[in-house]
C-alpha cells in the first residue's frame, strides 16, 4: 500500500473516531492516572452541565455523590489494573441536582502501558427516577406517606442481618390505636383518615432519625429501633409514643383524644426474623389491650398461648347467646347519707361450659373488638328490663335500674327506637331505666345531644360512666342532658394512697353539683373510702363494702329484706 493511501486511511479513521466521540449521545472522557479529566466530548458537558474548561480542571470524583465516591474509587483502581467494569452511580449536575449514570471505566492502554482510564457514561436518570417512583409506590402507604408493611419486612430483615454481625439488639414496637373504629363509625372515614395523617406526622417528628416508622394498615403502626442499647430504651420510646398520640387532636372543629396500646418485642430473644418479631410484638400489644387502653407490654413466651386462648374465647362467645350462657347479676346502690337502697346496676356473667362463671373483664373487650357487644348488649337490656318489670309488678322496692350501653350500641342508627321497643315489649316504666354511657359518645356531640335528648324526653335517666378516665371536653359534657356522673373505681381505690385520687374525686363532686348532677362512686370496698366520699358530699355508692354483685335469685332475697 502506498504511503499516500495509508495516510488517507489513517486520516479517515481518525475523523471517524472523532465523529464517534464528538456526536455520541453518551459522555466519553479520558482520565489521567490521578483521575483528572484529560479530554471530554460535548455530551459530557451536556450531561453534567459543566463547561469543558471547568471539567478539565476537575477530578472525576468531584462529579460523584459523596456517599458513592468509594464505589467510583474502587472501579477506577480496577481500570488502572487492566480490568474494565460497568456500574451505576449517582453524579451531581452543575445545578446541584442528582443524576444517575451507567458508567464503564476501562484501561487507556498506549504502547502496552496503562496511561489512564477511558470512561463512557450513559444518562439513565429518567429510567432511575421511574424505578424509584415504582419502588416508592410499592413501599409507601398512600394515606400517610409512611413506609408500608412490605418495606418494614424487607428493611427489618436487613437490620437483623446487620445486628447479627455486630451482636446488637433490635426492638419492634407494634402500635394499635384504641377504639379507632368508633371515630370512623361516628364521624366518618374522611375524618378518621385525617386523624391518622395527623398522628403519623406527629410520630415522625417525635422519633429519632434512626428509628423506622411505618403504617401496617388500618389503625396499626410499627416502629423499630435498629440500634437498641437496652430494653429500657424501648420502653422509654413506647412511653414517648403514647404521650404523642394522646395529645388532643382538632379536626374540622372537633377536639378529641385518641390513645393507643403498644406491644414490644426484642431481637434476638423474641424472634429471629422480621415476621416472628412483628408477630411477637403483635401478641404483646393484644396483652396490653387486655389490660386496658393507653399502655404497653413487653413480649413474653406465654403471650402466644394467651392469644390462642383469646381466639378460643371469641369463637365460644359467638355461640354463647345461642346457648343461653349469659347470666344477669345485680349490684345494689346505696344513699350515702341514709344508707338505704337507692338503685341497682345490671352486670353480666358468662357461664362458660368449660371455664365456669366468667366476669366481664374476661370477655367484654373481645366482644367490643369483634362487634359481638351489640347483640350481647341488646340481650342484656331486654332481659334486664323484663326482670325489672316483673319485680315492680311483684311489689319489690321501686328503685331505678342502671344498664351499661356500649359506644357501638349507642351508635346504632335506630337506637332510640330500639329502646322504645324494649320498654313497650317489657312494660317497664321509663323512669325506672337509667342508661350508663361513657365519655366517648361525646365525639359526635351533635348526634349525641340529639339521641340523649330524645331518651330523656321518654323519661329515661342518663348517667355518664367512668367519669374522669376519658378526655372529652368539659364544655361538651355540660351540654349533655345527663342526670348523674359516675366516679370510676380506679380513683376510689386510690383514696388514702397519696395518688391525687382524693383531689380528683373532690373536683368531680364539686363539678357535678355545680351542674346540678348527682354523683355515684363505684368500687367502694372500705370504710375509709366511704367516710371520705360521704364527707365530700358524694350522693350514692356501690361496691363490695355493702354488697357484691348478686345473681337474680340472691338479689330477690336481698330485695325482700328491704321491704
Amino acid at each position: 500500500m502506498k504511503l499516500s493511501e495509508l495516510k488517507k486511511r489513517l486520516r479517515e479513521s481518525e475523523q471517524q473516531y472523532q465523529s464517534l466521540v464528538h456526536f455520541n449521545p453518551n459522555a466519553i472522557f479520558i482520565l489521567t492516572r490521578s483521575g483528572s479529566f484529560l479530554h471530554v466530548n460535548p455530551a459530557t458537558t451536556n450531561i453534567t452541565g459543566q463547561p469543558e474548561e471547568v471539567l478539565l480542571k476537575m477530578n472525576f470524583e468531584n462529579l460523584v455523590n459523596v456517599e458513592e465516591r468509594p464505589l467510583a474509587r474502587q472501579n477506577f483502581r480496577l481500570a488502572l489494573n487492566g480490568e474494565a467494569n460497568t456500574f451505576e452511580i449517582e453524579l451531581m449536575h452543575q445545578t446541584g441536582q442528582s443524576l444517575f449514570a451507567n458508567v464503564t471505566l476501562m484501561p487507556n492502554q498506549i504502547d502496552g502501558n496503562i496511561e489512564g482510564v477511558i470512561g463512557i457514561a450513559q444518562d439513565i436518570t429518567k429510567r432511575k427516577l421511574a424505578e424509584l417512583k415504582i419502588s416508592k409506590i410499592a413501599n409507601e402507604d398512600a394515606l400517610t406517606q409512611l413506609p408500608n408493611r412490605r418495606y418494614v419486612l424487607d428493611s427489618l430483615e436487613v437490620a437483623i442481618k446487620q445486628a447479627k454481625k455486630v451482636k446488637q439488639q433490635i426492638a419492634v414496637l407494634f402500635i394499635d390505636l384504641d377504639r379507632f373504629k368508633l371515630v370512623n363509625d361516628t364521624l366518618g372515614h374522611f375524618f378518621g383518615d385525617h386523624a391518622l395523617k395527623m398522628i403519623a406526622e406527629r410520630l415522625k417528628k417525635g422519633l429519632s432519625s434512626k428509628d423506622v416508622l411505618a403504617r401496617m394498615g388500618g389503625d396499626e403502626f410499627i416502629v423499630y429501633l435498629p440500634e437498641l442499647t437496652s430494653p429500657l430504651m424501648a420502653t422509654d420510646v413506647a412511653e414517648r409514643i403514647l404521650k404523642i398520640i394522646r395529645k388532643p387532636l382538632i379536626v374540622d372543629g372537633y377536639e378529641f383524644t385518641i390513645t393507643a396500646c403498644i406491644g414490644i418485642a426484642i431481637f434476638p430473644d423474641n424472634g429471629s426474623t422480621a415476621e416472628s418479631l412483628i408477630r411477637s410484638a403483635d401478641a404483646a400489644m393484644y396483652r396490653a389491650k387486655a389490660n386496658g387502653s393507653d399502655g404497653f407490654e413487653l413480649y413474653n413466651r406465654n403471650m402466644n398461648e394467651d392469644i390462642s386462648k383469646l381466639f378460643n374465647v371469641e369463637n365460644d362467645l359467638r355461640k354463647a347467646l345461642e346457648r343461653n350462657e349469659f347470666k344477669l347479676y345485680f349490684q345494689p346502690q346505696f344513699d350515702t347519707r341514709t344508707g338505704k337502697l337507692c338503685g341497682e346496676e345490671v352486670l353480666v356473667r358468662w357461664n362458660h361450659p368449660d371455664n365456669g362463671l366468667l366476669s366481664p373483664s374476661r370477655f367484654i373487650s373481645i366482644a367490643e373488638e369483634t362487634g359481638l357487644i351489640i347483640p350481647i348488649g341488646d340481650w342484656i337490656l331486654r332481659e334486664a328490663c323484663k326482670q325489672k318489670a316483673s319485680w315492680i309488678h311483684a311489689g319489690y322496692p321501686n328503685v331505678p335500674m342502671s344498664v351499661n350501653i356500649s359506644s357501638r350500641q349507642f351508635l346504632q342508627v335506630r337506637f332510640v327506637h330500639f329502646i322504645e321497643t324494649i320498654l313497650e315489649e317489657t312494660g317497664l316504666p321509663p323512669e325506672y331505666l337509667d342508661l350508663e354511657v361513657t365519655e366517648s359518645v361525646a365525639i359526635d356531640i351533635e348526634r349525641t345531644l340529639g339521641v340523649l335528648t330524645k331518651l330523656t324526653q321518654l323519661g329515661i335517666h342518663i348517667s355518664l360512666d367512668d367519669f374522669g378516665t376519658g378526655y372529652s371536653s368539659l364544655q361538651y359534657i355540660s351540654q349533655l342532658p345527663i342526670q348523674e356522673l359516675k366516679i370510676d373505681q380506679s380513683f376510689v381505690q386510690g383514696i388514702g394512697k397519696g395518688q391525687n385520687s382524693e383531689e380528683i374525686i373532690a373536683m368531680i363532686i364539686n363539678l357535678a353539683h355545680l351542674l346540678k348532677l348527682f354523683v355515684i362512686a363505684e368500687g367502694v370496698e372500705t370504710k375509709e373510702q366511704l367516710h371520705y366520699l360521704a364527707n365530700q358530699g358524694c350522693d350514692r355508692i356501690q361496691g363490695f363494702l355493702h354488697s357484691e354483685p348478686l345473681s337474680i335469685e340472691h338479689y330477690e332475697q336481698f330485695l325482700k329484706l328491704q321491704q
